[in-house]
């Protein structure tokens, strides 16, 4: 599915989760260019046209809903036999997860979380909109502690639908109200209810009631009474106590008539106004239950005028079958009482890091139910059991239900492509996908310096969050190192031309006056001859601008041959100045040539007759 586009707008872009009715995706509103929730229906539910049109209807309905509190719906649609909800996307965690971490919430920040929940519920039902299930896995908190209460009406839809699956009951038990739990017409007060018990598990880290089925446990919400908070937990005030204890009478005409009514008792509690607070009289328990059948005395003269009628023996009759009848009655609930409290009992196994596959035939190798809550894990493998809600070697009752948390392994996400971009656009592009970055520097000749080169793992890649993208930046073009040449005594010009060819630049020139050095000779350079430095990097000379050292002079004296023919002599002189010819003349035979020559400091003079060396010289 991912990379998948939903009515040529909604991309997908990672799995986040999944539920019993349906899988939820992230993904992206191209033409907004904004993240979004995109949850898709499983095939069960999208082949049955009944569920599908009351959840289009419901979720039509639910749309018209605008609040800060309630997670809005963008769109619904249908493409290519799946039928998607688009909503909006909240980065965070749900209320359930936050308990689990912090064990319990503390009043100063129970009330208002349970504040802003009554803030959308209270919108909700003044749109003609009730929930229905409300519970701490629909509630999402934001990173700045914003409650945004999601899945208004599908839990509805899916309600109407089915009750029942596979044998186990589909719902959150735990939290619905007596009226729900006894399949009776249901209002906006079943919320304030399921509210309530949000309210109590969050201060005090437990479920009101518990029990060995969901059965047991709805028939605790209608026949039996909770400890109140500030029983279980010391810091509760009696007076909050009181406002969970109202939010959760079995009688709806006792509770709060309206969300926004609970939420200005809470403020009250929160800001210490206690005094403001007026409480009504509750009942101990409930009057009888209202769906108990009452029969009327048979009054009617006419009946009575039967029963005078009827012989004697004819009472005998009646009374010996009534009696009969009520004894038969007697012995069939003595016989469903025994056959329900003598349950035979077994130890409970121990499943924590077991596989779902053998913690199932564990649990019912021992004879005991089992529910499944699935979640996400860094370290526990996918399908296998993080924690059981009834410690191992416990004994309880045959058929006990055994809470199973099971990991749905570490929370993927897809690895963004972040070749081409900087080290810090990629860094932020791996933080928004909750991706850490490990970068590292090679050459290149091709990527500029300072850019993202390479990546791994690849772009489009599903892992786990909070790993590890090693990415590769370019370090620029590999620097090539070159041995500065030897400049000394060179002219500028030839220095230079040697510099160009060796890769390397002119840097500052500084002239100085020498009568030691030929004018522009090269006097000294820096860095000094074969130091290793990087190809491009300049040297700097410093020559002289004269006048330069004073000749010297030396007599060559030579004797042409005299064999009748002419001769080409050449003297050559290498000093201090460098190589130099002074001399080149054609003579005649036996012609006696006697020639001052210069030099400059010390060297050699060369004499060359017809190109062949025939006398030399060190001089002085």
């Amino acid at each position: 599915m991912i990379g998948k586009k939903f009515g040529n707008r909604y991309e997908i872009i990672e799995k986040l989760g999944s539920g019993g009715m349906s899988i939820v995706y992230k993904g992206l509103d191209t033409l907004l260019n904004r993240l979004v929730t995109i949850k898709v229906l499983r095939e069960q539910y999208a082949s049955d046209e009944d569920f599908v049109r009351r959840f289009q209807r419901e979720a039509q309905s639910v749309a018209s809903l605008s609040h800060i509190n309630i997670v809005s719906i963008f769109d619904v649609g249908f493409e290519e036999n799946l039928h998607y909800l688009v909503m909006e996307f909240v980065e965070g965690q749900n209320l359930k997860e936050y308990i689990r971490e912090k064990g319990k919430v503390s009043p100063k920040e129970a009330v208002p979380i349970t504040m802003q929940i009554l803030d959308a519920l209270q919108h909700a039902h003044e749109h003609g909109v009730v929930h229905r299930d409300i519970k701490p896995h629909n509630i999402l908190l934001t990173k700045d502690n914003r409650v945004k209460v999601t899945d208004f009406g599908i839990a509805r839809a899916a309600s109407e639908t089915t009750v029942t699956y596979t044998g186990t009951i589909v719902g959150s038990v735990h939290y619905i109200s007596p009226e729900q739990a006894k399949g009776s017409v249901i209002g906006a007060r079943a919320d304030i209810y399921a509210a309530g018990v949000v309210l109590y598990e969050m201060l005090t880290g437990q479920l009101p009631f518990t029990g060995e089925s969901p059965i047991a446990v709805a028939l605790q919400h209608i026949q039996s009474e909770p400890e109140m908070p500030h029983e279980v937990v010391e810091g509760v005030s009696f007076e909050l106590s009181q406002v969970v204890r109202r939010a959760m009478q079995k009688n709806p005409d006792y509770r709060y008539e309206s969300a926004r009514e609970m939420r200005a008792d809470l403020e009250k509690v929160h800001s210490g106004r206690f005094h403001e607070i007026n409480f009504p009289q509750l009942p101990d328990e409930d009057a009888r239950d209202e769906d108990t059948a009452r029969i009327p005395l048979l009054r009617d003269k006419e009946q009575q005028k039967k029963r005078k009628r009827l012989k004697p023996h004819s009472k005998w009759i009646i009374g010996g079958s009534a009696l009969l009848a009520f004894l038969l009655v007697v012995l069939a609930v003595f016989l469903l009482t025994r056959s329900l409290f003598d349950v035979a009992e077994a130890m409970v196994p121990p499943v924590e890091g077991e596989s779902l596959e053998d913690a199932q035939a564990q649990l019912k190798a021992a004879g005991l139910e089992f529910t499944i809550d699935r979640t996400f894990h860094d370290t526990v493998k996918k399908d296998y059991i993080i924690s059981q809600s009834i410690p191992a070697g416990q004994v309880v009752k045959k058929n006990r239900v055994i809470d199973l948390e099971v990991s749905d392994g570490p929370k993927l996400t897809t690895v963004p492509n972040v070749k081409g971009k900087s080290r810090r656009e990629a860094e932020l592009e791996l933080e928004n996908h909750k991706l850490k970055a490990e970068f590292s520097e090679e050459f290149s000749n091709d990527v500029p310096q300072g850019t993202v080169i390479s990546q791994q793992p690849s772009a489009g890649d599903e892992v786990p969050e909070k790993s590890t993208v090693n990415v590769v930046l370019s370090a620029g073009v590999e620097p090539k190192y070159i041995t500065v040449p030897d400049l000394y005594k060179m002219l500028l010009e030839k220095a230079e031309e040697l510099l160009k060819e060796k890769g390397l630049e002119l840097g500052n020139v500084k002239q100085k006056d020498s009568t030691e050095y030929f004018t522009w000779q090269v006097m000294s350079q820096k860095p000094e001859k074969g130091t290793l430095v990087l190809e491009g990097d300049t040297v700097d000379l410093e020559v002289s601008q004269g006048p330069g050292p004073m000749a010297d002079i030396v007599r060559v004296t030579y004797q042409i041959t005299d064999d009748g023919k002419e001769h080409r002599l050449q003297v050559v002189v290498e000093d201090s100045q460098g190589e130099h010819e002074e001399y080149d003349r054609i003579h005649q035979p036996g012609e006696l040539i006697v020639q001052d020559i210069p030099f400059y400091g010390s060297g050699k003079v060369s004499v060359y007759l017809d190109g062949e060396y025939v006398l030399g010289q060190d001089v002085p």
